[in-house]
């Protein structure tokens, strides 16, 4: 891009591939992808992933192969628009299996006997479509048709539908009912608020190698008024209000820089849609009327009516980034942070409590919270031993403490108290351990046993996981 030397970037940082190196990973990423693991490592056979156009779908399917283990065989096919016969050559050549014939027999046979050799290996083999819903009914039908290849205990083959929201529309229809009653885990992506957005961008360029380019709030507020939250709306966007920058010659983006872009590009700025909606509109009508009321009466009397407070939180809040302050403990888009480094490990214990569930988190004498809320504490040194109990732990390392919420492949998401979330390789962090602590209510009351065999037990279907 013609300005990355201008601005210190080292690559596009708003380009429209979907690069995984780029990947945000926002609240409703975090769970589409703990929706594709949980279907796939569950061998739930088919899961569905929708969302409008430019949400972040190939992306986070991108990401999802990025961190697949090499056990696991995958065939993505980016064209559904052929005959089934087309497909089905299609996904057996992706999966690099060789067949002698043509015919619909031969590589049906082809696909099978691979299938059963990787199943004896215990390897797993999946099978990605994206752009779903341009598939033909008989397409739909044959993918069907391919989730009885499948043991007497075992699913073969597990499939991803990827697609627009018509694809939810289709796949209901009468004709394809018996596909719709399979599909077991199905997740619709939503555009981003704008706590997010903002997230989204500064993350994009902090990976594009720039620390000085920064946009301003207003200016994100703008962005995304425009986008909408459509990630590659936002990327047109932020590429453009860097153009205008540039041309300006100027290295620090401005608001009027960020509207003079959205002008060019004849993308209007709307506000949030959720107060359009009908929901809202009565409660808005009736607080204005309120306010007029009000207004006529103190005119009529003399008198001055205080002003009234009105909570409006329930109506709209889609422009302001959530924050909530306790001494030095503030909530930030659902996430305990903090400054002070005397507390960082008691911020990690809200946050890992928040994945369980709990609500109404004291912020002070927080140990004495968790033990009114039934929580018990196990302490280990060993990190093969989190796979074991599979849960969220708090992770002591040499510098800091923060959370373990999720591992996906390779990668693990981090919740750290004084940056937020984020996204390291396991093997980052794994020789920084210095202690894990696990917390968790016992629900155990057999026989005498050892301490790590009460918490196996204790754990049930309720309980967060780790690897979903």
């Amino acid at each position: 891009m013609i300005y990355n030397s201008f601005f210190g970037f080292s690559e596009e940082p708003f380009g429209v591939t979907p690069d995984p190196k780029f990947f945000y990973m926002s609240r409703k990423h975090e769970e589409a992808i703990a929706h594709i693991s949980f279907g796939i490592n569950e061998n739930r056979g088919f899961v569905m992933l929708t969302g409008e156009i430019g949400s972040g779908k190939t992306t986070v399917i991108r990401y999802f192969l990025e961190n697949l283990d090499k056990k696991t065989h995958t065939s993505l096919i980016l064209n559904p628009m052929v005959e089934p016969l087309d497909l089905l050559k299609l996904i057996t050549h992706d999966f690099g299996i060789r067949y002698s014939g043509n015919t619909y027999k031969d590589l049906m046979d082809s696909l099978n006997n691979f299938l059963i050799k990787c199943f004896e290996k215990d390897e797993k083999t999946i099978l990605i479509i994206d752009e779903a819903q341009e598939m033909s009914m008989e397409c739909l039908e044959f993918i069907r048709l391919l989730s009885n290849l499948e043991t007497d205990t075992h699913k073969l083959l597990q499939v991803i539908l990827v697609g627009q929201p018509e694809l939810k529309e289709l796949i209901s229809s009468e004709r394809l009912r018996q596909l719709d009653q399979r599909v077991a885990v199905r997740y619709h992506l939503e555009p981003l608020d704008e706590a997010d957005v903002s997230g989204y961008i500064k993350h994009r360029l902090k990976v594009a190698g720039s620390l000085t380019v920064a946009f301003p709030k207003k200016g994100i507020t703008s962005i995304y008024r425009a986008s909408h939250g459509i990630p590659r709306l936002i990327n047109l966007c932020s590429d453009r209000s860097l153009m205008q920058a540039y041309a300006e010659g100027r290295q620090e983006i401005t608001t009027k820089a960020i509207k003079t872009a959205l002008k060019e590009l004849s993308i209007e700025e709307k506000p949030s849609p959720l107060l359009l909606k009908p929901a809202f509109v009565g409660p808005i009508l009736f607080l204005i009327a309120v306010l007029i009321a009000l207004l006529i009466v103190s005119k009529e009397t003399g008198i001055k009516s205080p002003v009234p407070i009105v909570n409006t939180a329930h109506i709209a809040n889609t422009s302001e980034v959530k924050e909530e302050k306790t001494s030095d403990i503030s909530i930030v888009n659902d996430i305990f942070m903090t400054s002070n480094s005397l507390l960082v490990e008691e911020t990690s214990i809200l946050n890992l409590l928040t994945i369980w569930g709990e609500k109404n988190l004291k912020t002070e004498k927080i140990m004495d919270d968790i033990k009114n809320r039934g929580y018990l504490q196990y302490e280990f040194k060993d990190p093969a031993k989190i796979m074991n109990f599979n849960l969220p732990v708090i992770i002591l390392l040499k510098d800091k403490s923060v959370v373990l919420k999720l591992l996906v492949g390779k990668n693990a998401l981090i919740i750290d108290p004084t940056e937020g979330k984020k996204i390291l390789t396991f093997s980052e962090i794994k020789d920084k351990i210095t202690t894990i602590k696990l917390f968790y209510k016992s629900k155990y009351t057999g026989e005498k046993a050892d301490i790590e065999t009460r918490i196996m037990r204790s754990i049930d279907a309720n309980s967060p996981r780790l690897v979903l």
